[in-house]
């Protein structure tokens, strides 16, 4: 088991946008989209519960190589990008 270098809501952020972005795919045709608002719906309500770590999550994404995205972060590349200054 892992011991978590940063808050909760860091790491619950991070699972929002992914969840966000999984939704978003599934609005795509074809797909039910009363499943994928639900999710949507649950996804942005996991972020607005954590609105800092949102947004600081979403402009490391910006400001980064470009190599890591929201679909590919995962907890280390959180641990990494914001246990030194956290």
């Amino acid at each position: 088991m892992s011991v978590r270098k940063l808050p909760d809501g860091a790491y619950a952020a991070l699972e929002g946008l992914q969840g966000q972005a999984k939704a978003a795919m599934a609005m795509l045709p074809g797909q039910d989209k009363a499943e994928a608002k639900e999710a949507l719906r649950a996804a942005q309500a996991k972020m607005a519960a954590n609105e800092e770590w949102t947004r600081k999550i979403v402009k490391a994404l910006m400001s980064g190589d470009g190599t890591t995205t929201t679909e590919t972060a995962d907890a280390a590349w959180l641990e990494r990008t914001f246990a030194e200054t956290f």
